[in-house]
């Protein structure tokens, strides 16, 4: 059993770390998601923009041949050159001048143009302006514009190209007929220009070949080098696109290595790792106050509820706003009010105890003063019949008021009406005036309305038989006991009872009110029957903490009982007698 309750708190924080850990799995696994599809975005963004420049290259060499097509045209049918192609070798010493010069504003209208050869329909030649190679041998005619792979002549350090043109009978008609054929021996610097300032990366190689994988345009120091089919393929460390040139026969080739294709993509992986790190160091921050604010509490509730069997006395202590400090503060609270009921609890089996002995106390004296009622009235009834008889006023009355005052002290209910109580110091008052001669009065006052008021019996009565014997017989000269009755605030009841008689000292008055709070009711009757310390624990039976017994004397002066009541007294049928 204690295995599996230490286990308990520890299995709810390894239940949080698992959370935690799946987390930052699922973290994981978003994170590399995201870099592939972040990779594979830059990466597509990287090829359409590379497409697109290759592209432009690609229009840059169309407009080259569009324009070199269309020079080689007016060039191929300028009347002088179309009829050269056709004239005798008389004929053509007339029109050489012309022709040769003609040619030669073509090389400086065009710099690219090294050389201008002119060959007639059986692929002789028969004119050439500026550079000529002999480097093919021989020469085949073409029945459309073509372009050779690039070459470098043995005296020459440059790289050239030739373009062939072919020229036929259009102006006679014979549009299958070929006369002849136009050759351009070309430089290739024109191309290094197209290539100029085009790559995306640093790393990017950008090349146009010919037919043979030759550079015609390229890096400096890799001109007129043939490449490898290896180098101009993509691997995993490089991607190679091509565009083939449609008019040229050749190709633009790209070649961009891996780690500059994402290289774009470099700072949003950065970004989104570094918002993924805030992320985990935010969920271990989690996990850290998760552990310190809520496991550690709940393990500390945990361990309080265990050892509180044993300890019923310790408390908590948790101080907070939080949920569990506010638990842990009504588990205090509630720790207390179950003292407190327990106290209230052995509280009531006391006065249950001490109600017990009220009603046998009551029934000992009801013993002592009740051996047969019925009796002693007879016996109260017959002296009074006497004394009448022999007109003894006196003694009638005197009994006739100890017979009531024996009835109403043995018989009747516990809670009795104030105007009950009275009639009883009435009848009481009627013997202390016969026997001390008249030199004691006891005067009573009760407020219209408070007749009607519940009260215990014999509640007021004993406290005028002290004020009698205690504060008044001492005293020579006449006394007087005011007993007053009015209601208070609140359905309250006020009881004075004051004399003028010795009166005591603060000390005296003190010591009794300790003396009479102190002892419990069955230390109260003692031999001296229902006195003050009887009357108070008897008020705390029926009214509980609802009253007020206050005792006020001063020396010569006398002395004051007051008793404040509120509320309604509480039926005891253990006091029935």
């Amino acid at each position: 059993m204690g295995d599996r309750e230490k286990r308990v708190p520890d299995s709810l924080f390894k239940r949080f770390l698992i959370i935690v850990i799946v987390m930052f799995l699922c973290m994981a696994g978003s994170l590399a998601l995201t870099d592939q599809v972040v990779r594979k975005i830059s990466r597509h963004s990287m090829e359409s923009s590379n497409e697109k420049i290759l592209r432009q290259i690609d229009a840059k060499t169309t407009e080259f041949h569009n324009s070199l097509y269309s020079m080689l045209t007016l060039l191929a049918y300028e009347q002088t050159a179309y009829d050269y192609f056709e004239q005798d070798d008389r004929q053509r010493i007339d029109t050489y001048e012309n022709l040769t010069a003609l040619l030669s504003n073509t090389t400086m209208i065009r710099n690219d143009i090294a050389g201008i050869s002119l060959y007639d329909g059986g692929g002789k030649k028969l004119l050439g302006v500026g550079k000529d190679f002999d480097v093919f041998g021989r020469i085949d005619l073409v029945d459309k514009l073509t372009y050779s792979d690039v070459f470098r002549p043995n005296s020459s350090s440059e790289v050239y190209f030739m373009v062939s043109y072919p020229v036929f009978d259009l102006m006679r008609g014979n549009y299958d007929r070929q006369i002849g054929m136009i050759i351009l021996w070309m430089r290739v610097e024109r191309f290094a220009s197209y290539l100029q300032g085009t790559a995306l990366t640093e790393g990017e190689h950008l090349y146009l070949l010919d037919s043979r994988n030759v550079v015609i345009a390229g890096e400096r120091e890799q001109e007129f080098m043939k490449l490898d089919q290896s180098h101009i393929s993509s691997t995993r460390d490089s991607l190679v696109q091509t565009v083939e040139q449609r008019e040229t026969g050749w190709r633009i080739v790209s070649v961009i290595p891996i780690d500059d294709l994402y290289g774009g993509a470099t700072m949003v992986r950065i970004s989104i790792l570094i918002i993924y790190l805030i992320t985990i160091a935010g969920l271990s921050v989690l996990l850290y106050f998760c552990y310190f604010l809520m496991i550690r509490p709940i393990r500390r509730v945990d361990i309080f509820v265990r050892q509180s069997v044993t300890d019923p006395m310790a408390r908590l202590k948790m101080t907070g706003t939080d949920e569990i400090s506010v638990l842990a503060e009504n588990l205090d609270h509630m720790l207390d009010e179950k003292d407190e009921m327990n106290e209230r609890l052995r509280h009531a089996q006391r006065e249950l105890y001490e109600l017990e002995l009220a009603r046998q106390q009551m029934q000992v004296l009801a013993y002592r003063n009740q051996i047969n009622p019925h009796f002693l009235y007879n016996t109260f009834e017959c002296i009074r019949a006497m004394a009448l008889y022999y007109e003894a006023d006196e003694i009638a009355e005197i009994t006739m008021a100890l017979s009531h005052i024996f009835r109403y002290a043995i018989k009747g209910a516990d809670i009795v009406t104030v105007e009950q109580e009275i009639a009883d110091i009435r009848e009481y008052a009627r013997i202390i005036h016969y026997r001390f001669g008249g030199r004691i009065h006891v005067e009573v006052a009760v407020e219209k309305g408070a007749e009607e008021k519940k009260i215990p019996r014999l509640i007021l009565q004993p406290i005028v038989e002290n004020s009698v014997f205690h504060g008044l017989e001492q005293k020579l000269e006449d006394g007087t006991v005011t007993v007053s009755v009015r209601r208070t605030e609140e359905n309250g009841l006020e009881l004075i009872v004051q004399d003028d008689g010795c009166g005591m000292e603060e000390e005296e008055v003190s010591r009794l009110l300790k003396q009479m709070k102190r002892h419990s009711l069955s230390k109260s009757a003692g031999s001296s029957g229902i006195g003050l310390a009887n009357i108070y624990h008897r008020l705390l039976l029926f009214y509980g903490e609802m009253n007020d017994f206050t005792i006020n004397s001063s020396p010569g002066k006398g002395t004051q009982v007051r008793i404040v009541i509120w509320g309604e007294a509480r039926e005891k049928e253990a006091l029935h007698v």
